[in-house]
C-alpha cells in the first residue's frame, strides 16, 4: 500500500506453524496461503495440525493438498501492533466500489485473490478475470462458486489504525452497511518454548486461593481436531498441555498453539465468565453462550481438590486434564463439578 506491501512469509509444509498468520474472519484455523503452480499464483488455505502447516489448493478445477505441494507455500503475516494498515474482510462488490490504490485494496497476487465463503465456512481463490471463487472443503473436495459473488467477502488492506473491535462478516440484506462488527474469540498463535506475550492480556482461570496455580487458556489441533488445555509461564516462555485419546501432550511436541486473548469487553462487546457445567450448558434465549469448537470448551476440573484447565466435550459429557502426565477423565454426572468458560454480552459497548 503505497510503499508498504503485504508481507508472505515462506513456509515448507510440515513444519511448526509461525505467528501472526492472517485467518479467516470468525475462523480459528483457517489461514490464507498462497502458492505458485506453473508460475501461477493461487490462493488456498493453511492449517495447524499437531503445530505443523497443512494447506489446500484448487487449481485447474482439482485440490492439491499438503502431500502433493510438497514444497515451500506462502503464509499472510501481520503484525496486530501496526499501525499504518489493518486487514479487514469486506463484501467483493463494496470492495470494487471502495478500492483506491494507497488507501483501499483487495489483497491480491496477480487476478488471484483471498476469498471466503460466509455460508458454507470455505476459503479459497477468487479468479477476478473468470469470475469464478474455487475452494477446497474439509474433505478436500472441490467447490466452485461463481453465481453468488456478491455473498463472498474479500480481503482488503485499509490505510489507517484498525479499530479496537473486530469486524468484517456483512450481514446479506438490502439495508446493511459496508460492515458490522465481527464477534469472535480472538484465538492467537504462538509456538511452544517461545516468549510469554505481552500486548495482550491472556485469559486465565479463576484461583480460589494463592496455591492454585497460574494457567491460561489455550487451545491446540491434532489431526485437524481441536483440543482445549492450559498454558503456563514457565520462566517467561510458554508451556502448555492437552490430552488427547486419553495421552497428554506437553512440552516440545506442541509445536505451535493458540492463546485466548481477553479483550477490553466496553470494546468488543462481550466479557468472559466461568459458570457450572450445567447452567453453562443451559444457554438457549440466555445472554451468554459456552466458548467452543466443535463441542469442546476450556473448563476448569478439580484434580485431588486443586483446579485444573483442561476441557469438557460437551456431546460426550466427558472432561479431560492430565496433571504431571497422569490423565484425570470425568464422564457423566461427574461433569457437574467442573466449570465452562462461556461468553457474555457486555451492556455497556463502545461503538467504534
Amino acid at each position: 500500500m503505497g510503499n508498504i506491501d503485504d508481507v508472505w512469509t515462506y513456509q515448507k509444509v510440515g513444519t511448526p506453524f509461525p505467528s501472526n498468520v492472517q485467518k479467516a474472519p470468525g475462523q480459528a484455523n483457517k489461514y490464507i496461503a498462497l502458492w505458485y503452480k506453473h508460475g501461477k499464483p493461487v490462493m488456498g488455505k493453511a492449517w495447524n495440525d499437531s503445530g505443523v502447516v497443512k494447506c489446500a489448493f484448487v487449481y485447474d478445477s482439482k485440490v492439491y493438498t499438503s502431500s502433493e505441494i510438497g514444497g515451500q507455500i506462502q503464509l499472510l503475516v501481520h503484525d496486530s501492533n501496526n499501525k499504518t494498515f489493518y486487514y479487514d474482510w469486506i463484501l467483493y462488490e463494496e470492495a470494487k466500489k471502495q478500492t483506491k490504490p494507497g488507501v483501499f485494496e483487495m489483497v491480491r497476487c496477480g487476478i488471484s485473490c483471498a476469498v471466503f465463503w460466509p455460508e458454507e465456512e470455505l476459503l479459497g481463490n477468487l479468479d477476478i478475470e473468470k469470475h469464478i471463487s474455487s475452494f477446497a472443503d474439509d474433505k478436500d473436495s472441490l467447490r466452485t462458486n461463481s453465481a453468488n459473488l456478491e455473498k463472498m467477502l474479500v480481503l482488503c488492506k485499509i490505510l489507517g489504525q484498525a479499530p479496537v473491535a473486530l469486524h468484517g462478516l456483512k450481514t446479506l440484506n438490502k439495508k446493511a452497511t459496508l460492515r458490522m462488527p465481527l464477534i469472535v474469540n480472538d484465538w492467537e498463535d504462538f509456538n511452544w518454548g517461545s516468549e510469554w506475550p505481552t500486548s495482550k492480556p491472556v485469559m486465565s482461570a479463576p484461583k480460589k486461593s494463592e496455591k492454585d496455580p497460574e494457567q491460561y487458556v489455550a487451545l491446540w489441533y491434532r489431526h485437524g481436531k481441536p483440543v482445549m488445555g492450559r498454558a503456563w509461564n514457565s520462566k517467561n516462555r510458554i508451556d502448555a498441555s492437552f490430552v488427547d485419546s486419553n495421552r497428554e501432550f506437553s512440552g516440545a511436541t506442541v509445536g505451535s498453539l493458540q492463546l485466548l486473548m481477553r479483550l477490553p469487553p466496553t470494546s468488543v462487546g462481550y466479557d468472559y465468565v466461568w459458570l457450572p457445567y450445567d447452567q453453562a450448558m443451559d444457554y438457549r434465549d440466555k445472554d451468554f453462550l459456552p466458548v467452543h469448537l466443535s463441542y469442546t470448551c476450556p473448563a476448569i476440573i478439580p484434580v485431588n481438590g486443586v483446579p485444573y484447565l483442561g476441557q469438557v466435550d460437551m456431546k460426550l459429557e466427558k472432561a479431560t486434564v492430565a496433571c504431571y502426565g497422569t490423565v484425570t477423565s470425568l464422564e457423566g454426572g461427574q461433569v457437574k463439578s467442573i466449570l465452562v468458560l462461556c461468553r457474555k454480552e457486555h451492556e455497556e459497548t463502545m461503538l467504534v
